[in-house]
């Protein structure tokens, strides 16, 4: 396992370029990355753009789309990826350059490829390793804020393990051991860095990037007034709430982009800021689904040992050497107290439906209102969740 002061870091004129995957600590390392510019040009790192990644550079560069069916899909310009290519060719002169886009974890080995081409510079790809076992619950979570229907979290899961052990195209970025031989594939074991991502080391993710790039020990760890930006995952209750907002907004023929802003910047914003109560359920997989996610994850640990690329962090983290299995999950029940989520939600839905919105969210119309909403998310409970 590779030690910070042992790495040498990528050569000045080299792409660092991190792919995610999803849930692996992304969307912390960005943030870190792009409130510190500056700091990293001192120390001759380029970060380019202005925002936290550089998903349209990257989403026009390699054809990605957004929306719930081609009717709505929607891209980004052209320009965009050409802007991206221009600073990443003016920066490497001097400097080592720092890309970062998680949706690139689903990238086929030609689109790879041609994506590496492009970039026009040595390529150093950067993976992050979260197992399966805490990665599953975090996705389906994801998935169901974005409006997807994916049924009971352990049946969802079930799928998704059996696509990754049969080799199917639907196991897509959660086949680790796949998705890190595709890019060794494409750029060679050398050029490739893993991170296993440790829940109770949580510097591992940033020692790992200071390494690669030359950087002081800790320049890349977070500030404690930026903390309150870390993604709290959701209480089993929440993601019920959510999942019946989902519904009703999917059902009223709103477009993607409303969508996102409604439930983005309204109810999960909204439902975040709230303190869960003790003992709220977290939404976790069943002990036969753990098992068998674990069993998926220490083969794919073996496979990336065997293939030889550079980790930082514990593999046997990853793999699950040390973990003891949970207990019975246990029974899903939305909070008690529904007035803090009545709030949040019937803010969200008034944004969508004017109609719905009552003069005075404390009042009484917000709580009946969140009782037609609760009960809603008790019938997900009951029929969509596995609870």
């Amino acid at each position: 396992m590779a030690a910070q002061g042992s790495v040498e870091p990528v050569t000045t004129g080299t792409c660092l370029l991190h792919i995610g995957p999803y849930k692996s600590g992304s969307t912390a390392i960005q943030r870190a990355a792009a409130g510190r510019r500056a700091e990293l040009a001192a120390h001759d790192v380029a970060y380019p753009g202005s925002g936290i990644n550089h998903r349209w550079g990257f989403s026009a560069l390699s054809g990605f789309t957004w929306g719930w069916s081609g009717a709505d899909a929607r891209r980004a310009p052209d320009d965009l990826g050409t802007d991206l290519l221009a600073e990443v060719a003016r920066a490497r002169t001097t400097a080592r350059v720092w890309l970062s886009y998680e949706r690139l974890c689903v990238l086929e080995e030609a689109a790879a490829r041609e994506l590496c081409d492009r970039i026009g510079a040595p390529v150093h790809v950067v993976i992050g390793l979260r197992p399966l076992r805490s990665l599953l619950p975090s996705e389906w979570q994801q998935l169901v804020k974005n409006g997807r229907r994916t049924g009971a979290l352990d049946h969802w899961a079930h799928r998704k393990l059996r696509a990754v052990t049969t080799g199917g195209p639907k196991a897509g970025h959660l086949d680790h051991a796949r998705l890190v031989e595709r890019w060794a594939g494409v750029l060679g074991v050398d050029a490739v860095s893993c991170i296993a991502l440790d829940s109770r080391r949580h510097d591992v993710l940033t020692d790992a990037f200071e390494a690669l790039l030359g950087l002081p020990g800790g320049l890349l760890a977070p500030a404690a007034e930026n903390r309150h930006h870390l993604n709290r995952s959701l209480t089993a209750s929440e993601a019920a709430v959510v999942a019946a907002v989902a519904e009703r907004l999917r059902g009223s023929g709103i477009g993607h982009s409303d969508y996102q802003r409604i439930v983005s910047q309204g109810v999960i914003r909204s439902l975040r800021s709230r303190e869960p109560a003790t003992g709220e359920p977290r939404l976790r997989l069943s002990p036969v689904t753990w098992a068998r996610a674990a069993t998926v994850d220490r083969e794919a640990a073996a496979r990336i040992a065997d293939l030889g690329v550079r980790v930082f962090g514990d593999l046997g983290v990853y793999s699950g050497e040390r973990d003891v299995p949970p207990g019975a999950a246990a029974p899903v029940e939305v909070v008690e107290d529904p007035v803090p989520l009545a709030v949040a939600v019937a803010a969200a839905l008034g944004a969508a439906e004017p109609s719905l919105r009552p003069p005075d969210l404390a009042a009484v119309p917000a709580r009946r209102l969140a009782g037609a909403l609760l009960r809603r998310a008790r019938q997900h409970v009951r029929q969509g969740f596995g609870g």
